[in-house]
C-alpha cells in the first residue's frame, strides 16, 4: 500500500466481532479496549477446536455473573494471521456477528467477586 493512502479507519464503537473483520489484526491499543463477549454455545465451541488443535495457542473463556463468557479484546490484534490464526481460521466466521464487543471495564465488572470474609 503506498505510504499517501489511509487504511480505512477502524469502527470508534464495534459492536460486534464481525464489524471488525475488514479491519483484522487491528492495533494492540485498539484491540485491547475491548472484551468479546459470547454464549456459552459458543464458549463451547471455542474450547472444543481448541481441544482438537493442542499445539496452537488458546485462550480460555472466563464465565460472567450474566451467563456469557468473555476473552481479552486483546487477542483480535493476533488474528487471522498472528498466534491464534490457527484456531481463529477454524471458527465458523458466520457466527462473528454473535460475538459483542464490550467495553473493557464493563465486561471486567461481570466477572463473579468472591464472597467476603468475615473477621
Amino acid at each position: 500500500m503506498p505510504d499517501d493512502i489511509d487504511p480505512a479507519p477502524l469502527p470508534e464503537n464495534p459492536a460486534t466481532v464481525a464489524e471488525l473483520l475488514p479491519h483484522l489484526p487491528v492495533p494492540y491499543d485498539y484491540a485491547r479496549q475491548w472484551a468479546c463477549v459470547f454464549s456459552q454455545e459458543l464458549a463451547d465451541r471455542l474450547t472444543t477446536v481448541q481441544a482438537e488443535y493442542p499445539q496452537q495457542f488458546r485462550v480460555t473463556p472466563l464465565a460472567l455473573t450474566d451467563g456469557t463468557f468473555m476473552i481479552r479484546g486483546a487477542i483480535l490484534s493476533e488474528v487471522p494471521n498472528g498466534l491464534y490464526g490457527g484456531n481463529f481460521a477454524r471458527l465458523d466466521a458466520s457466527r462473528f456477528n454473535e460475538i459483542a464487543l464490550v467495553p473493557w471495564a464493563e465486561a471486567v465488572a461481570l466477572l463473579p467477586q468472591p464472597d467476603p470474609v468475615e473477621p
